[in-house]
């Protein structure tokens, strides 16, 4: 037989008041119910726990002092485990992990940490990057509070909250012919030497966009960041597909690139922000509210190249 936490209480109070009229009184339940949970308590542990004295209550036996004692620490240990996790669920300081596949997550995540320093000092922060899949994995394992990543088939057990739509455009060196227009087309990019990103699931969207030119690809370089890809583009190797985009500043090979939107293609990706369902720690709600927020102001938006 099993004994519930509240029969426990009850068993409890009636040892503590050493009567089951003021346990009942203290517990607001009426004496029967404290009667069947001391008759509960001694069925369970197989021993009598206390010894009923008509008119003068009731006295613990030895056996039933040591049961008391043990009770009284298993529900002090409970109720600190409540209270804990209560703190935990409502305290705006501790570790926040959040995983990402946006490789650009380094032109926005700095900016959203600092804002939350500044409120909260006593925050701590876990960034760690992967692709799609290893970052759901690594919430539903319980290593992120929350991911950001590209919401395509996302895992039923994880809860999303879209971000941000941010459309395919193409990516060439700013002298490039095609980066004096305002708009170009498929069929004029797959006319160009062309640089991929090659990240999971990446490689397969863009080919499926460029397949829309009909004609053979010549994919000139392959790479699996964002910033080597813009790299290449900026050296003049080739032209390429992406997303979001970093600020507007020189790639790392040192000059400048554009970004110019596609016009007749209507591909793109949803960043996202994924969590486990339920409620969630009002340190993670607050990351999420600060990211929705961010996402609607020109800094969030600059990361994008608008469709044409």
């Amino acid at each position: 037989m099993t004994l519930s936490l509240r029969a426990m209480r009850y068993v409890q109070a009636a040892l503590r008041l050493g009567s089951i009229t003021g346990a009942a009184d203290a517990m607001h339940v009426t004496p029967s119910a404290i009667a069947a949970a001391l008759d509960q308590a001694e069925a369970a542990f197989g021993m009598t726990l206390v010894t009923r004295a008509r008119a003068k209550g009731i006295f613990p036996t030895l056996a039933g002092r040591d049961v008391g004692r043990r009770i009284d620490d298993f529900l002090e240990r409970y109720d600190t485990l409540l209270t804990g996790v209560s703190d935990l669920q409502s305290s705006l300081s501790g570790n926040l992990a959040i995983g990402y596949n946006a490789p650009i997550a380094p032109a926005f995540l700095p900016v959203l940490t600092a804002q939350m320093f500044a409120a909260h000092p006593d925050l701590t922060f876990t960034f760690a990057e992967g692709d799609n899949v290893s970052v759901q994995k690594g919430l539903l394992d319980g290593k992120f509070d929350v991911i950001l990543f590209v919401e395509e088939l996302p895992n039923p057990q994880i809860e999303a909250q879209p971000l941000i739509f941010a459309p395919t455009y193409c990516l060439c060196p700013a002298d490039h012919a095609l980066a004096q227009f305002d708009t170009v087309t498929v069929s004029q990019i797959v006319n160009e030497p062309l640089i991929l990103l090659d990240r999971p699931a990446a490689r397969g969207y863009y080919l499926e966009v460029l397949d829309q030119g009909g004609k053979d690809l010549c994919i000139v370089a392959t790479a699996n960041s964002t910033e080597m890809v813009r790299s290449l583009v900026a050296s003049r190797i080739g032209i390429s597909l992406l997303n979001m985009k970093p600020r507007d500043v020189p790639s790392y090979a040192g000059s400048n690139i554009s970004c110019v939107p596609i016009a007749d293609s209507t591909s793109g990706v949803t960043l996202s922000l994924g969590f486990a369902p339920g409620p969630k720690r009002r340190l993670v709600q607050m990351f999420v509210d600060n990211c929705a927020a961010f996402f609607e102001e020109p800094l969030g938006t600059d990361l994008i190249v608008p469709k044409a």
